[in-house]
């Protein structure tokens, strides 16, 4: 006789459906929703290489995210928030000058999504200028910069 009180095993495979371009959308809805985001700092920003060697600045949208990579050699890393005005003004033109790709929303499996700092100004251009059309009084109580005066160049 079957004991009805005993628990099945998991199952030993787990299939996710990871879609980039859903995962970058909200990422990019995130961002302006909170007005940031959050990378980690130590004497300098946390940086993280793409399979083909490249520099990336890895950064997430929310800091419980972030804090899940605090360890080995990120250990003494600790999250801190990047104010929307101040990545567009500020990160994404050091990220260009520098030739750094940006890692959005890495996991501790190494799940993650490789953007260019670009693309990323231009999608979050068009992505702002959706929002400004549809309530425009969002930018008027918070520190969201309005999408006409993001310069791409």
């Amino acid at each position: 006789m079957r004991n009805p009180y005993q628990r099945r095993a998991a199952a030993k495979t787990q299939i996710t459906n990871f879609n980039p371009q859903d995962a970058y959308k909200q990422f990019l809805e995130a961002l302006v929703a909170q007005g940031g985001l959050t990378a980690l700092y130590q004497d300098g920003w946390a940086l993280c290489a793409t399979p083909t060697g490249q520099k990336a600045f890895a950064v997430w949208k929310n800091r419980s995210l972030a804090k899940l990579l605090i360890k080995d050699n990120w250990e003494n890393y600790q999250p801190e928030e990047i104010s929307l005005k101040d990545f567009i003004e500020k990160v994404i033109p050091f990220l260009r000058e520098q030739h750094t790709a940006l890692s959005l929303d890495l996991t501790p499996e190494g799940q993650n999504i490789l953007v260019a700092p670009e693309k990323l100004l231009l999608d979050l251009k068009k992505y702002l200028y959706q929002v400004y059309a549809q309530k425009p009084e969002i930018f008027q109580n918070r520190d969201i910069p309005q999408p006409r005066s993001i310069r791409i160049n």
